[in-house]
């Protein structure tokens, strides 16, 4: 970690790297241009970075005392930050950048699925879903923003991830058997595989579903249940959760027109997991739907098409305005939901854009539940993509703490 050279930044360019002060509190985000003199003072007087090499891969490294040039014995220092290297153990790696490996972990799982090759592609999915259980265990809000914030991605598998996140998060609610709570999750991470050919075309077409692509919709419950049972997966909680999972309270659903208890605990779980991740996605006929309304959309269906008792357990996990969500505050504020707050509508945000509209010198944090901060309606990801893009970094690193 180094200080900010004056050769580093310009006032109107995209920042290199990600700023911090000396305390390793975020400064700015990569990619923020720097609006003014004010700020350009900030980062060249306090501003401290790692660049993006293959020796740190941008993380923060451990160990730093001093930069060059302050009088420091560089041999004794060197010495002192190898023995405290050598005796703690490495930090983990942040849960935001894991979630984005696992998600191209299992994009090349489905593919093996679908070509029918690969061997223990069963535990492979087990492997994934064990993971995904302590990333969230360690760090739910950061999970919950890496998905989130990648809801514009038309990336087919991005979708079951995030709909296995939003699984791990009912089933630790209730408490359920270690056994049981995985062979869900590996469901929500496997469901739609039978789709992953035409999911992308499907998505962009604007004009309704030929005869030929409706079957396929229609089938793709059993479908995915058939590739998974070829390579060898026989766990009747994952396979039934998978054909059950657009069947219905009501008896409304397919493939077979079930209703009530004719469901499993787990397709129900299954259900509304996929129905509101799918509505936060954009499609070439729609817009996305912001998880607010997308969570009030599945409250008002509770009982008829989900089940009752998960649609207002779901709204009190994710809260109305999830982490990852860019929204507009009273003040005029624009941020990105950090973590989960007090209550369901009131988390907390890291203010990116200041009321005037230039980029904010601090990533502050603001409580949502004080009048002044109250969130006044979320803003479409695409209006603030490059922000929002790089606001990544505030669940990158334990130790980018933002200022009150």
């Amino acid at each position: 970690m180094r200080p900010v050279a004056a050769s580093d930044v310009e006032l109107g360019s995209p920042l290199m790297w990600s700023v911090y002060d000396r305390d390793r509190k975020l400064l700015f985000v990569e990619g923020m241009v720097l609006a003014s003199q004010e700020q350009l003072d900030v980062v060249l007087e306090r501003g401290m970075v790692v660049p993006d090499t293959d020796a740190n891969a941008g993380v923060l490294i451990d160990g730093y005392e001093h930069p060059a040039g302050d009088g420091t014995d560089p041999d004794a220092a060197e010495a002192e930050t190898d023995d405290v290297l050598a005796d703690d153990a490495p930090p983990e790696p942040p849960v935001f950048r894991e979630m984005q490996l696992l998600r191209h972990e299992l994009a090349l799982v489905h593919q093996h699925l679908l070509l029918g090759s690969g061997e223990d592609l069963g535990d492979q999915l087990l492997a994934i879903a064990e993971r995904l259980r302590a990333l969230v265990a360690r760090d739910a809000d950061a999970a919950l923003a890496a998905m989130q914030l990648e809801v514009t991605d038309d990336c087919h598998v991005a979708r079951q991830l995030h709909a296995a996140t939003l699984c791990e998060l009912l089933v630790r609610s209730r408490d359920w058997d270690e056994q049981e709570s995985l062979s869900v999750i590996a469901a929500a991470l496997s469901y739609d595989v039978a789709l992953g050919p035409v999911a992308g075309a499907m998505n962009k077409q604007q004009s309704g579903l030929s005869a030929e692509q409706q079957a396929v919709v229609t089938g793709h419950p059993q479908a995915s249940v058939e590739l998974l049972q070829l390579a060898g997966v026989a766990d009747p909680v994952w396979l039934v959760a998978i054909l059950q999972h657009h069947e219905r309270i009501d008896g409304s659903g397919y493939p077979n027109r079930l209703s009530g208890d004719a469901i499993s605990r787990a397709a129900r779980k299954l259900a509304i997991v996929d129905i509101y991740s799918a509505m936060v996605r954009p499609r070439a006929y729609r817009e996305a739907v912001h998880a607010r309304h997308a969570l009030r959309s599945l409250f008002l269906e509770r009982g008829k098409a989900v089940d009752e008792t998960l649609a207002s357990l779901l709204v009190r996990e994710i809260g109305v305005f999830p982490p990852g969500t860019p929204v507009r505050l009273a003040n005029g504020e624009v941020g990105v939901v950090l973590r989960r707050g007090r209550g369901a509508s009131h988390p907390v945000v890291a203010r990116l854009i200041n009321a005037n509209g230039t980029l904010a010198a601090l990533a502050a944090q603001r409580d949502t539940a004080m009048e002044a901060y109250a969130i006044t309606e979320t803003v479409p990801p695409r209006k603030y993509a490059a922000l929002v893009a790089s606001a990544s970094e505030l669940w990158c690193s334990d130790r980018a703490v933002l200022r009150p």
